[in-house]
């Protein structure tokens, strides 16, 4: 049985299978121009100027006391490297990963090709001594190994406060101390010193100053002590021995002899 397509229907399949030429035309060249992007960009990628190849092309920005050579070998960086191949998160929980330094962003410039770090530190405010060990102290009581700051760059001026037999279980009262010697700053203190856990010891302008428990009354301490600024006006022709301020509702004040030799 013979089959006869109208001219109608032989027109449709005529611009349906020229329709598909040219799609498939287009695909083709599409293809072809898609990889020769995707190859161009690869290339591209793989030129020296996306390498990070010595030192100088990373940049620190925030550290006055920690050494850039110090941050540079907690970097670990191998060179040369591209610069979309470096663990920018990595690289930032390593300097995260020491005392001194409280957060560090490291971050990718692309052209020209850099690494920018930047770092936020710790503020050393008092010298520490513990048994065996030297450092000093922040605000918050955390610990810095005194080694991080041996090479440093800038004049670091040691800290006019010193704290001596300093163990982890003090850090809380550490930080009510400092805080209390910051806001009642009328008489100046040069030593804190816990002869035990319950009994501080201070030494300042006006001599030394029993303090007692650290967790009894310690504002009021200070605030008496600090009333005692104008305390050599009344000693006159006398020295202070030292200053009894365990209870501050009593202040014993205990003087050498008029005098008298006092041995050093």
């Amino acid at each position: 049985m013979a089959v006869f397509s109208s001219p109608k229907l032989k027109q449709k399949l005529f611009l349906l299978r020229q329709q598909k030429k040219r799609e498939t035309f287009h695909y083709f060249w599409r293809s072809i121009l898609v990889s020769c992007l995707t190859g161009s960009l690869l290339w591209c990628a793989t030129l020296p100027e996306w390498k990070i190849q010595q030192p100088k092309q990373v940049e620190i920005e925030g550290n006055f006391l920690v050494t850039e050579d110090t941050i540079h070998v907690l970097l670990s960086l191998s060179y040369p490297q591209y610069i979309w191949a470096i663990p920018t998160k990595n690289l930032s929980e390593n300097l995260e990963s020491i005392t001194p330094i409280i957060s560090a962003k490291v971050t990718r410039q692309i052209f020209p090709s850099r690494l920018r770090i930047s770092v936020k530190e710790r503020k050393p405010v008092a010298l520490a001594l513990s048994p065996g060990q030297v450092g000093f102290l922040d605000a918050q009581g955390i610990w810095i190994p005194a080694n991080f700051y041996s090479h440093s760059a800038t004049n670091f001026s040691l800290p006019t406060i010193k704290v001596v037999n300093f163990q982890p279980d003090y850090r809380s009262a550490w930080v009510e101390i400092y805080r209390l010697i910051t806001l009642y700053n009328r008489v100046k203190i040069f030593e804190v010193r816990w002869q035990e856990s319950h009994n501080l010891v201070l030494q300042t302008e006006l001599g030394t100053v029993y303090f007692g428990s650290p967790s009894f009354r310690l504002e009021d301490k200070f605030k008496v002590l600090a009333q005692l600024k104008n305390l050599p006006d009344y000693v006159k022709g006398s020295s202070v021995a030292y200053i009894d301020l365990t209870n501050p509702d009593i202040r014993l004040i205990e003087k050498y002899p008029i005098n008298s030799k006092i041995s050093p």
